[in-house]
């Protein structure tokens, strides 16, 4: 099916790799102030949407009328990654090229939030935070690089990287939503905030949602 492999075009078990040899990469052409606000921006995506998860694990049900539980982690940090990779490879190489990988890249991450909907793995709402999220951080990678002026960067070994990199990890999974969420729930009950309505649990013992399949952050 499509959506699966969508999806795991956005999956930790490939971006966290890739994003580390971006990054390297990088730091061996000597780009420290890029790296820095590149990791700065991979950095900020994740802990926001970490949070915004145990919030909502927590509190969604009276925060969202349960409509949203786990933002997803998936659409944000695809979002940084893909949307700052076009942003890298495009710069220096003409209008039509920058185009093209702006849309190009709006594209896949559209595609990979309908495919996180259509598994089951997140509603819209929790797609759409993932978005925002995701859409912050690119904003601030720009601001924080704008100003030192973004180098024209070699297609062949980055695209050679991230190539090498899907052979080997695609159709990986690494998550933590299971954790995220039995932690979020401890957490609540201990500081006795957050109560659930009668009857409702969104999570069992095991930490598996009980609405939804949750295959991935």
């Amino acid at each position: 099916m499509i959506s699966p492999a969508v999806s795991a075009l956005a999956d930790a078990a490939l971006l966290l790799p890739a994003s580390i040899l971006l990054l390297l990469y990088l730091a061996v052409l000597r780009e420290w102030r890029l790296a820095l606000a590149l990791a700065a921006s991979f950095a900020g995506a994740a802990v926001a949407t970490i949070l915004l998860k145990l919030i909502f694990n927590a509190c969604g049900p009276g925060l969202a009328n349960a409509e949203v539980v786990s933002p997803s982690g998936h659409v944000s940090f695809s979002t940084v990654f893909y949307a700052g990779l076009a942003i890298l490879l495009s710069v220096g190489r003409g209008r039509v090229v920058q185009f093209a990988a702006g849309i190009a890249a709006a594209l896949l991450l559209v595609a990979i939030g309908i495919s996180r909907v259509r598994l089951g793995a997140h509603s819209i709402p929790e797609v759409l935070i993932g978005f925002t999220v995701g859409a912050l951080a690119v904003g601030f990678f720009i601001w924080l690089s704008i100003r030192e002026g973004l180098p024209h960067l070699p297609l062949a070994p980055v695209a050679g990287g991230f190539a090498l990199t899907l052979v080997m990890l695609g159709g990986s999974q690494f998550s933590l939503e299971r954790d995220i969420a039995l932690y979020a729930r401890s957490l609540a009950a201990s500081l006795d905030v957050c109560a659930l309505p009668p009857g409702y649990q969104p999570w069992d013992a095991s930490g598996q949602a009980a609405t939804r399949a949750v295959e991935g952050a």
